[in-house]
C-alpha cells in the first residue's frame, strides 16, 4: 500500500499488533498539543462572550459583596468588560479565521523550508503572544489583534501537525495516530468548556484567555525534546540525519531505518508525474497548485471537502453554542455545551475504527446526511421553543459531524495528493476551511438575529448537497495501492 493510502488504513501484510516504539507515541502527543491549542482558541470565546462584551453581568459565588475594582484584575487596571455589539463580537470571533488563513497560506512552504518541528515551535510562540494580548486587552482593537495572532498559530498547526504525524508514524499505525489530531482538537474544545464552568463570569473571564498562554509555554518546552521528521530530512537531502531520526523513532535496527528510507525514495520516484523530486524538493507553491490544471481533480475535491465541512454549520455550535442553547435554557447553556464537547471527543475516538471498516466515502455521506436531518430538527426546536428537541438534536448534530465530516477531510488530503504535493495540498485545504469558518463566524450572529432558528435549515440543505457531491465526485481511497489508483475512473 502506498504511503498516502496508508494514512487511513493498515497496510496489507503488516501485523496490526506490531508494537509501536515509545518515541513515536510521545512525539505524536507533543505535537498534538498544538491541535489542542487550536481547539482551545476555537471555542475560548463561546462561553464568556456575553460577559466580556458587557451584554450580561454575573458575579462569582462568594464575591457578591466584592467590587470588581478590589479584585487582582481590577487593581491592575484590567477593565471588567469591553463593550461590543453582535457584529463586533462576530468580527472578533471571525478574525481568528483571518489569522488562520494567513498561517495556513504560508505553513506548507515554511514546513518544507524550515522543517516540521521548527515551524511548530514558531506557531506556539505566536499562540502565546496572542493569548497574552487577549488576556491583557482593554479595547476592541486589542482583542482583534490577539485573535489574529492565535489564528495564525492555529493555521500553522492545522497544516503542519497532520503532515508531521503522517511522516513519523509506521505505516500500520498512521490511521490511529492520525486520528489523534482531530481528537486533540476536540479535547482542546472540551478543556475550554470545562474551565468555563468556573471562569465564565464578569470577574474571571480573562483567566480563560490566559490559559492559552500556559498551553503554548508547555508545548514549546516539550517540542524541544522531540525529533525532526525523517521524511522531511530525506526530502532535503540530509540522508544521514534522516536515518538517525528514523532509527530513534523505531524499534528496529539502523539497517531497518536505512531500508525504510530507501523505500520512501523509491516510492516517491515512482509516483512522480511531471515533476522530479530531486529537482523540486519543495513541491509546488500554493499559487502554482491553485492555477496548474494538473492538480484540478484533487484540488476540486479538497475544496469541496474542506469548505463543505464548515458550511454545514458546525462552528455555529463551537463558536456560539452557549448563545444558541441559552435562548431556551439560559441557566444550563454552559453545562449543555460541556456535554456536547464531551460527546464530540468520545465519538471522534470511535471514528477511526469506523473509517478503517467502512471507508471514507460511505462515512462522509452518512455523516452529512445525519447532519442534515439534525439541522432541520434544531431549527424546529428553536422556532417552536422545544428545549428537549433542541438539546437532543444538537447532540445528534455533533455526533454526526464527529463520525465523518470532522476527522475525514484533513486525513484524506494525503491520500488524494502525490507525496511531493502533500504539504501544499494541506495548505490549500486549510485555506478553504478557514474561508468557510470565517463566513460562519462572522455572519452567523447577524443571520441568526434576522431569521432565528431558520438559519439551521440553510445548513441542512447544504449538507444534502454535500451528500450528492460526495457520491458523484469524491473517490474512495480504501484498498487503493497508489495515488494513481485512487483517481482511476474519475
Amino acid at each position: 500500500m502506498s504511503e498516502n493510502d496508508s494514512l487511513l488504513y493498515p497496510s496489507r501484510g503488516v501485523a496490526r499488533n506490531e508494537r509501536i516504539a515509545f518515541p513515536v507515541i510521545y512525539c505524536t502527543l507533543i505535537v498534538c498539543l498544538g491541535s489542542a491549542q487550536f481547539g482551545y482558541h476555537t471555542a475560548e470565546l463561546n462561553a464568556p462572550q456575553q460577559f466580556m462584551s458587557c451584554s450580561e453581568f454575573s458575579v462569582p459565588n462568594g464575591n457578591e459583596n466584592v467590587p470588581y475594582d478590589s479584585t487582582w484584575l481590577g487593581r491592575h487596571h484590567f477593565r471588567q468588560c469591553v463593550p461590543m455589539d453582535d457584529e463586533q463580537i462576530g468580527l472578533v470571533t471571525a478574525m481568528f479565521c483571518v489569522g488562520g488563513l494567513f498561517g495556513s497560506y504560508y505553513a506548507g512552504w515554511l514546513a518544507n523550508v524550515y522543517g516540521r518541528k521548527k515551524v511548530c515551535i514558531y506557531g506556539c510562540v505566536l499562540s502565546g503572544l496572542g493569548s497574552l494580548m487577549l488576556f491583557a486587552s482593554n479595547s476592541y482593537s486589542g482583542l482583534i489583534l490577539g485573535r489574529i495572532l492565535v489564528g495564525i498559530s492555529s493555521g500553522i498547526c492545522i497544516v503542519v501537525i497532520p503532515l508531521f504525524i503522517n511522516e513519523i508514524s509506521p505505516v500500520e499505525w498512521r490511521g490511529s495516530l492520525g486520528s489523534l489530531n482531530q481528537v486533540c482538537i476536540n479535547m482542546g474544545i472540551l478543556f475550554t468548556q470545562s474551565l468555563a464552568l468556573k471562569f465564565a463570569d464578569s470577574y474571571r473571564w480573562r483567566w480563560l484567555l490566559f490559559t492559552g498562554f500556559l498551553l503554548a509555554v508547555v508545548n514549546i518546552v516539550l517540542l524541544f525534546i522531540i525529533l525532526e521528521s525523517p521524511k522531511w530530512l530525506m526530502i532535503r537531502g540530509r540522508l544521514r540525519e534522516a536515518e538517525m531520526s528514523l532509527y530513534k523513532l523505531r524499534n528496529g535496527s539502523l539497517e531497518d531505518a536505512k531500508a525504510e528510507i530507501q523505500k520512501w525514495r523509491t516510492d516517491a520516484q515512482h509516483q512522480e508525474d511531471q515533476e522530479n523530486l530531486d529537482g523540486n524538493k519543495e513541491g509546488p507553491t500554493l499559487w502554482q497548485y491553485v492555477r496548474n490544471p494538473m492538480f484540478r481533480k484533487p484540488r476540486n475535491v479538497i475544496l469541496a471537502l474542506l469548505l463543505g465541512q464548515q458550511l454545514c454549520g458546525i462552528n455555529s455550535i463551537i463558536f456560539y453554542g452557549v448563545k444558541v442553547i441559552s435562548q431556551l435554557l439560559p441557566d444550563h447553556a454552559i453545562q449543555v455545551n460541556l456535554g456536547i464537547s464531551l460527546v464530540n471527543v468520545l465519538v471522534t475516538l470511535a471514528a477511526s475504527a469506523l473509517i478503517a471498516v467502512s471507508g471514507c466515502k460511505p462515512l462522509l455521506m452518512f455523516s452529512a446526511g445525519l447532519m442534515s436531518i439534525s439541522s432541520f430538527l434544531i431549527s424546529i426546536g428553536i422556532v417552536k421553543r422545544m428545549a428537549t428537541l433542541l438539546v437532543s438534536s444538537t447532540f445528534l448534530y455533533i455526533t454526526a459531524f464527529a463520525l465523518g465530516l470532522g476527522p475525514i477531510p484533513f486525513m484524506i488530503i494525503g491520500s488524494l495528493s502525490a507525496p511531493q504535493d502533500a504539504a501544499t495540498a494541506q495548505s490549500f485545504g486549510t485555506v478553504c476551511n478557514w474561508l468557510g469558518t470565517f463566513f460562519i463566524a462572522y455572519l452567523f450572529p447577524m443571520v441568526h438575529d434576522l431569521v432565528g432558528g431558520s438559519v439551521y435549515c440553510i445548513f441542512g440543505f447544504i449538507a444534502v448537497g454535500f451528500c450528492f457531491y460526495t457520491y458523484y465526485y469524491i473517490p474512495e481511497t480504501k484498498n487503493k495501492a497508489s495515488y494513481t489508483d485512487v483517481w482511476s475512473g474519475y
